[in-house]
């Protein structure tokens, strides 16, 4: 399920044993967060610049911060609500933000004190609204993009969390959206858009135009039958960097997670050819 990158650290959600796998991709390392029977539903995963693992919980109905060690340390729950529904989890800035299904709305928090900081969407497909949001990314400026599934579009919020725009729609053409199931924005504000119902990764330009469309539905090596996570790495331990074809000068990496086929992961390199 949900993916995060951190240092040279991949975290993945696992809800088949319900715990998250924590592999430094450098020497190899692994260990698991959760797998004491803490954790009864991961699905999305985020790691700040502390070391400190937050995972969202369906079944728990919270996310749950864990230390490096694997200790659990905070819960982040909303106050006002018995139903809670974390799907997705996002970190920056001494922020936590959480995409809740139940309330169709993100929350953000402190990631120190756990208190709630404000909310934005809500139920509904007018501007501003949300209709089950399924994931969350922050870009380098504090702008929140959010994959609001039922309405096949993404929506961007500012630092502030007022509404500034929104982009993609329903339809089977190029650049329309079916299922989004997760975002995750590059450092050049790029967005990636994980659809679930068409098999494939949508890329769009930071004014929200469609670009090109990577994956596709196959279960083969570089495809993407049912994308769920992706999580972006800026820099890789170099023998990963070895995997890029000579004459392709890559500028950062998508990891994308599948909940159907083999078990794997994709990892595609994202930049420019040399000209032949």
């Amino acid at each position: 399920m949900g993916l995060a990158w951190r240092g040279e650290t991949l975290y993945i959600c696992d809800t088949n044993v319900n715990y998250v796998h924590v592999w430094n991709l450098a020497s190899g390392a692994t260990r698991r967060i959760g797998a004491d029977g803490e954790l009864k539903k991961p699905v999305a995963v985020a790691a700040d610049e502390h070391g400190t693992i937050f995972v969202a919980d369906t079944i728990r109905g919270e996310v749950v911060a864990f230390e490096q060690s694997g200790s659990e340390i905070r819960r982040f729950r909303h106050p006002k609500t018995t139903s809670y529904r974390p799907v997705a989890v996002a970190v920056t800035g001494g922020a936590l933000y959480v995409a809740d299904m139940a309330n169709h709305s993100v929350d953000v928090y402190s990631t120190q004190s756990g208190r709630l900081l404000r909310s934005m969407g809500g139920r509904g497909s007018s501007t501003e609204r949300i209709y089950y949001p399924s994931g969350i990314s922050v870009d380098a400026t504090g702008q929140t993009y959010v994959a609001d599934m039922m309405n096949a579009r993404v929506q961007v919020f500012d630092s502030s969390g007022h509404f500034t725009r929104a982009f993609g729609s329903p339809g089977n053409r190029y650049g329309s959206l079916g299922t989004p199931k997760d975002i995750a924005v590059g450092p050049d504000g790029i967005s990636f858009v994980a659809d679930a119902q068409f098999g494939c990764i949508h890329l769009f330009d930071p004014d929200g135009r469609v670009l090109m469309v990577i994956g596709g539905p196959r279960d083969e090596p570089g495809g993407t039958p049912l994308p769920n996570g992706m999580a972006i790495a800026t820099l890789l331990p170099e023998k990963l960097l070895d995997l890029v074809p000579d004459g392709f000068k890559a500028c950062y990496y998508v990891w994308v997670s599948n909940t159907t086929g083999q078990k794997r992961l994709a990892l595609f390199a994202v930049g420019t050819a040399e000209p032949s």
